[in-house]
C-alpha cells in the first residue's frame, strides 16, 4: 500500500512537472511575432539595424550572426538595493530555398531577478520595431516615434524607444 501511494505521489509530480513546462514553452513560443519579407540580403538589413542600436551612445549590446540579431541593454534602478534588469530584443531569419523572401522571427522580453517577462505580439513594443524594419526596407513613409505615441509611456526607458532613425536606409 505504501508503495502504491508513493507512485501515485510521484507520477503527480512529474506530471505537474511537465505540465508546468509545456505551458512555459507554450506561453514563450506565443511571444515571438514573425512577419514576411523579398529581402535580398538579410545581412545589410541586420548591418542597418545594428546602425540604429549603436546610434545610442553605445549603451547597448550588440550580438549577430548569419541568422540572428540579439540587442540587449542592462538598465539598474535604486541606491542601496540596485536592481538590474536586462531588456533584449531576438531577430531571427528563415530563409526559403531558392528565393529572397525571408520569414523575420521577433522576441522582446526583459529578465530581472531570474524572472522573464515576454512582451505580447501585439504589444507596441513588438508594433514599434516592425515599423522600424519596414521603415528601413524602405516599405514604410514614416519613422515611429516613442515620444509621440502614448501606448509608449509605460516604455521610455526600453531599448527601442532610445533608437534614433538611420542616415542610411536599406532600399
Amino acid at each position: 500500500m505504501k508503495y502504491r501511494i508513493f507512485l501515485v505521489f510521484c507520477m503527480s509530480i512529474f506530471l505537474l512537472t511537465f505540465e508546468l513546462i509545456a505551458q512555459e514553452v507554450a506561453e514563450k513560443k506565443s511571444s515571438a511575432s514573425t512577419k514576411t519579407f523579398n529581402i535580398d540580403d538579410e545581412q545589410e538589413l541586420y548591418n542597418s539595424l545594428k546602425r540604429v542600436f549603436f546610434s545610442t551612445q553605445h549603451k547597448n549590446i550588440v550580438d549577430t550572426n548569419w541568422t540572428s540579431l540579439h540587442v540587449s541593454k542592462r538598465v539598474t534602478d535604486g541606491f542601496i538595493d540596485m536592481d538590474v534588469e536586462v531588456q533584449n530584443i531576438v531577430l531571427s531569419t528563415k530563409s526559403f530555398k531558392d528565393s529572397n523572401i525571408k520569414e523575420l522571427k521577433l522576441e522582446i522580453y526583459t529578465t530581472q531577478n531570474d524572472k522573464t517577462t515576454y512582451y505580447e505580439t501585439d504589444s507596441f513594443l513588438h508594433k514599434l520595431f516592425w515599423n522600424r524594419v519596414e521603415y528601413i526596407l524602405g516599405l514604410q513613409k514614416d519613422w515611429m516615434e516613442c515620444y509621440s505615441q502614448i501606448e509608449a509611456f509605460s516604455h521610455y526607458n526600453h531599448i527601442l524607444c532610445d533608437a534614433n532613425r538611420p542616415k542610411e536606409e536599406v532600399k
